[in-house]
């Protein structure tokens, strides 16, 4: 087996959980279900893939499989910068659809409109963007 070098050196870092089927939102459909954030490395997103994958089989219909896609950024001395880059996605996504995704409870840790400049608001989008379910 072998391991990348971003697996076994990030401790911290973004992930978003897809379903292949687009769920429904206020502002448009998207496939992204989950948008979190680890301090216990790369297996926090596995096991947030099994709850909220035996959530989602229970209550979304059509929903088949979850997907897993994790999401980094460069450090910055004395920056969580895991934590804002959470935040931007929730703020860039809810920006969008108007609402969370279905199984995020809360905006993220860190509530500044600064989060977002962290962060080429560009990018945030296109990985916002990336899940959306075409037209």
């Amino acid at each position: 087996m072998k391991r990348s070098k971003q697996s076994s050196n990030t401790k911290r870092m973004v992930y978003i959980l897809t379903a292949t089927k687009p769920q429904k939102y206020k502002n448009g459909r998207s496939r992204i279900i989950y948008i979190g954030t680890t301090g216990k490395g790369t297996q926090r997103p596995a096991v947030s893939a099994v709850n909220k994958a035996s959530e989602a089989f229970g209550e979304l219909r059509g929903v088949r499989e979850i997907e897993v896609y994790i999401v980094t950024c460069g450090g910055r001395r004395s920056v969580p910068t895991w934590e804002h880059l959470e935040s931007s996605l929730l703020a860039i996504f809810g920006a969008r659809y108007r609402q969370l995704p279905k199984y995020n409870r809360k905006r993220g840790s860190i509530r500044y409109a600064e989060d977002v400049t962290l962060f080429k608001r560009k990018a945030l989008e296109q990985i916002i963007l990336k899940f959306q379910a075409a037209k």
